[in-house]
């Protein structure tokens, strides 16, 4: 087994013990975001994912709402430890469409990232209880980046990291598209995605507007 240098409570490690259906774990990954840390626990059954931050009881609450709208991962634990909060979920299928290994070119990365941003978009929000109702608004992501979007046999498959998802203005995740496949792939992606979404033709400083209103 492959050890992280970072120790799980012994809780938070039977919850996902318990989730994977063995008790000896094949590999373990550890890595520090900027949301917080994020454990990859592997077993013979499959994956799950740990993270830990201050707080993740929105993200827990949004992905139990979301389940069924968006292919977004299961739950299978929760626990307060250490003085964070711990989120367990299963792994969901597919590659994030920032890696390499799905073989498609930017462009086409970006006219999909578009396509499945509509989707999303038109996601029945009747009654969702995060964000604000308000004219124009969609169920939004809050941070629709290409590691956040998976993909398999060329269609959407995952959607993770939804602790900002709720009633917002559209513009914000398009924002999130723009930076996204510029930081990626440079200049020269974001019409595509724009037009694949179906949004009105934008001007060039338009779109840098759009894209520094994201922009971290």
């Amino acid at each position: 087994m492959k050890s992280s240098p970072l120790p799980l409570p012994s809780g938070v490690r039977a919850a996902a013990e318990t989730a994977l259906g063995a008790t000896r774990i094949k590999e373990e990954l550890a890595w520090m975001s900027w949301a917080g840390t994020v454990w990859r626990l592997s077993g013979e059954t499959g994956s799950v994912f740990i993270k830990r931050a201050a707080d993740l009881t929105g993200e827990r609450d949004r992905l139990a709402w979301l389940a069924g709208r968006w292919p977004v991962p299961e739950v299978v634990g929760f626990l307060h430890e250490m003085g964070d909060d711990w989120l367990v979920t299963h792994e969901v299928p597919g590659v994030p469409m920032s890696q390499p290994s799905i073989g498609w070119e930017p462009s086409r990365v970006a006219t999909k990232l578009g396509e499945i941003l509509r989707v999303l978009h038109s996601t029945d929000a009747a009654g969702c209880p995060f964000g604000v109702k308000k004219r124009g608004h969609v169920l939004i992501h809050g941070d629709y980046c290409l590691p956040n979007v998976l993909v398999q046999d060329g269609e959407v498959s995952g959607i993770v990291d939804v602790g900002q998802s709720g009633l917002g203005n559209p513009e914000d995740d398009l924002a999130a598209g723009v930076w996204t496949l510029r930081y990626n792939f440079g200049k020269g992606f974001a019409r595509p995605f724009l037009d694949a979404y179906g949004w009105p033709p934008m001007t060039d400083q338009s779109i840098e507007k759009l894209r520094r209103r994201y922009a971290r």
